[in-house]
């Protein structure tokens, strides 16, 4: 089976905790609650869209400690795994979440296998094939070397940089990449550094570089900016449990529309209705649903 989108990023091992609220520097708080959990960027967009019936393969490099029960989990939803590539002597990245009371998280990454993914050989296999190619966290001059391959002007690249956008990339890299691809997804934190990197003040101004903005905003939903229209999806209310993933479900939805050739609301809306699936469980994997349920909650808000 060829995959419809191809994804880049992250594989990690996820340590969650949670707390009252997240302390100042220099300072310390009491952790109420820790657990280990599958996650990752690239793990959870590709486990979450193929659990929703859309063809794709993962990109991503993880190290031989990688736990074989979360291969199989991604396996049973149907991901393309032959590019998850085990880098010897590293071991699979390693995150530590802690999310407050208020939803506001701050994480503490190991990069591990991929500290190095920059000097790696491209891994193209996949994305050769599908339609879609989605770029999550990992390294900028990897990215870049990717979208300068000529078989690449063929397809719809979404850049997806999501917290790294903040510490790894920089303006100059970030403007290339940008201007490389069609589509940019970015939370209202990373829309701001977004924005100064390319010296504007306004959303809008991001499309001067690419033709579609898809901006998440929390409780909020989403707003997707287009050269023709700018289209705003109302949240679906739920009980909040764990914010992490919710970006990456929102996507997972979103891709899951376009897949079934909807319209950008709809897109919007069966990704917010992802994104309250996972939001009521602790971890990013642990209540992954089906295409039919996203699509009957999605048409409750239509």
């Amino acid at each position: 089976m060829k995959p419809f989108m191809c994804v880049y990023g992250h594989t990690n091992i996820d340590h969650l905790l949670t707390m009252a609220e997240l302390p100042e520097k220099n300072t310390s708080g009491n952790v109420r609650s820790k657990k280990r959990h599958f996650g990752g960027t690239g793990a959870n967009l590709a486990t979450m869209a193929s659990a929703l019936g859309v063809p794709t393969a993962l990109v991503s490099y993880v190290g031989k400690d990688m736990p074989p029960a979360f291969r199989d989990l991604m396996s049973s939803k149907g991901v393309l795994l032959d590019e998850m590539m085990e880098v010897e002597g590293a071991e699979t990245p390693t995150v530590w979440i802690a999310s407050d009371d208020h939803q506001d998280q701050v994480a503490y990454v190991f990069q591990g296998a991929m500290a190095d993914m920059g000097d790696y050989p491209l891994q193209i296999k996949a994305a050769k094939d599908a339609l879609v190619v989605h770029m999550m966290t990992g390294s900028p001059d990897y990215y870049l070397r990717l979208i300068e391959k000529p078989f690449m002007l063929r397809k719809k690249k979404s850049l997806d940089p999501s917290q790294e956008i903040h510490h790894v990339w920089d303006a100059v890299r970030f403007q290339k990449a940008l201007s490389g691809s069609d589509m940019f997804f970015c939370n209202q934190s990373e829309m701001a550094t977004a924005l100064r990197y390319i010296g504007k003040e306004s959303p809008e101004d991001l499309l001067s570089n690419v033709p579609v903005l898809v901006s998440t905003l929390g409780g909020k939903g989403a707003r997707i900016y287009t050269r023709n229209e700018t289209v705003d999806v109302p949240a679906v209310r739920t009980d909040v449990l764990d914010p992490t993933g919710a970006g990456d479900a929102f996507r997972a939805g979103f891709y899951a529309g376009l897949y079934r050739g909807k319209g950008w609301l709809e897109c919007g809306l069966l990704g917010c209705a992802t994104s309250s699936f996972v939001i009521s469980a602790r971890g990013s994997l642990e209540s992954v649903p089906t295409w039919e349920m996203v699509e009957e909650r999605a048409e409750r808000l239509l």
